[in-house]
């Protein structure tokens, strides 16, 4: 879907078909919607989630009945339902696990917002209403400017069938860069609108470590979202013939279906709902698999510059189309990131060994290292390319940028403010 995406997660098959459900393509004629919220039986076997499983979880009394969350059916809606005395429901953006996306004119103000009604399920409500409070804290801490994060307008119950629904109303965004990517058959952006993009990135993720000192902890593709409702226009893609020849499947070779691109490359970060306060418990397992920093997968601790990691993983994919690690399981990923990289550092494998949980590492005579993944694992590691392989020699910028980010050492990797210094993005690029 496109809009505002709330804790959406995507699970790759076997077989690598990147498209989405059915029933996750918009209802409207327009890009108009609140994104990435239809999780799919086919999406549940692609993506890992991002935290622990919901079976995990106590379950907790709240407002209105309580029933397992499978059972708990989604709030219905028609066309012209008042809500809160102020707004009238329009359409429906999009379906999720947590609850139902709806446009609707707020009558008051005279303009349309997404209202996102959560399930009658007592992990959802949680979740959302703590959400609540860190756009609360994000909306205060702008002081008349922008901080590239969504806007929250305000929270409400709404009573139906029986039930409290917790209701968050929200600007409409547009479609999320997921989105365009699909659109596109994952192609990637224009290296301008990539430039864009990690620049808006950096500056949101620097508001948010330096004036609130909260790390996002779920940055994807699905949680940037373009400002502009508008439809994307039809463009020439500067890089068919390199795309082209790194493709292995013949359906992609032979694509021609139409390239777009954003009417404005101005974006939004979205999806709040597991932010961390420096002070806060940092939960030990953040981020979807695909985006997650080293020094997470290692229990070696955490802080905001594992942000900085998902960016520079962000970046990659907006080239070339892809995901940058494509995997599911720990040792892989990180021996991946051995062969995309470097090395790691003797110093994090020594910490990491020391720990009780630390099965990836292992020490021999004279030094640290990975474990050795599985012999299937190892062939796929093997077919890791290395980061500046997968760019053009004109944009070999843009690899020196990720790999900036992409440092595997957290105290090495730069913050947000250092970050934005970088080369690449004061460059000149005519695609």
């Amino acid at each position: 879907m496109f809009g505002l995406g709330y804790g959406s997660s995507r699970k790759r098959s076997p077989e690598q078909a990147r498209s989405r459900s059915k029933r996750s393509k918009s209802r409207r004629k327009a890009a108009v919607s609140v994104s990435a919220c239809t999780d799919s039986a086919e999406e549940a076997s692609r993506y890992s989630t991002s935290y622990s499983s919901e079976e995990d979880q106590p379950k907790k009394t709240g407002c209105g009945p309580r029933l397992d969350k499978d059972e708990v059916q989604h709030f219905r809606w028609t066309a012209g339902l008042k809500m809160n005395a102020r707004y009238t429901v329009l359409d429906l953006l999009g379906d999720g696990t947590f609850g139902r996306v709806v446009l609707a004119e707020d009558l008051n103000r005279r303009r349309n917002v997404a209202i996102k009604v959560i399930r009658n399920v007592d992990k959802y409500t949680r979740n959302a209403m703590r959400e609540a409070e860190i756009l609360k804290d994000i909306r205060k801490a702008e002081s008349g400017r922008s901080s590239g994060c969504v806007r929250l307008h305000e929270t409400f119950f709404h009573e139906a069938d029986g039930e409290r629904l917790f209701c968050l109303v929200c600007e409409v965004l547009g479609m999320s860069l997921y989105d365009l990517l699909k659109k596109n058959r994952y192609r990637g952006l224009w290296v301008q609108d990539i430039q864009s993009v990690a620049d808006q990135c950096l500056k949101a993720l620097r508001f948010l470590h330096l004036d609130l000192s909260l790390t996002h902890t779920d940055l994807k593709l699905e949680n940037v979202l373009f400002r502009s409702t508008d439809l994307p226009q039809s463009a020439a893609f500067p890089r068919e013939a390199f795309w082209q020849a790194a493709q292995t499947r013949p359906s992609a070779r032979n694509c021609t279906t139409e390239y777009v691109r954003p009417v404005s490359t101005q974006i939004k970060l979205i999806d709040f709902g597991n932010a961390t306060y420096e002070l806060e418990h940092h939960s030990s397992i953040i981020n979807t698999r695909q985006y997650r920093a080293p020094e997470v997968i290692l229990s070696l601790g955490w802080n905001e510059r594992s942000d900085l990691w998902s960016v520079g993983c962000i970046v990659v994919e907006l080239y070339t189309g892809e995901l940058l690690f494509r995997t599911h399981e720990s040792l892989e990923h990180l021996s991946m990131m051995e062969q995309s990289i470097e090395r790691f550092p003797q110093a994090l494998l020594e910490r990491a060994g020391q720990r009780p949980d630390g099965r990836f590492v292992q020490k021999d005579p004279k030094a640290w290292r990975l474990r050795s993944p599985e012999a299937e694992s190892a062939m796929k590691v093997k077919q890791q390319k290395a980061l500046h392989k997968l760019v053009q020699k004109e944009h070999m910028s843009l690899a020196n940028f990720t790999a900036s980010l992409l440092i595997l050492d957290p105290e090495r990797r730069p913050s947000s403010q250092m970050a934005l210094e970088h080369p690449f993005l004061f460059e000149k690029f005519p695609d």
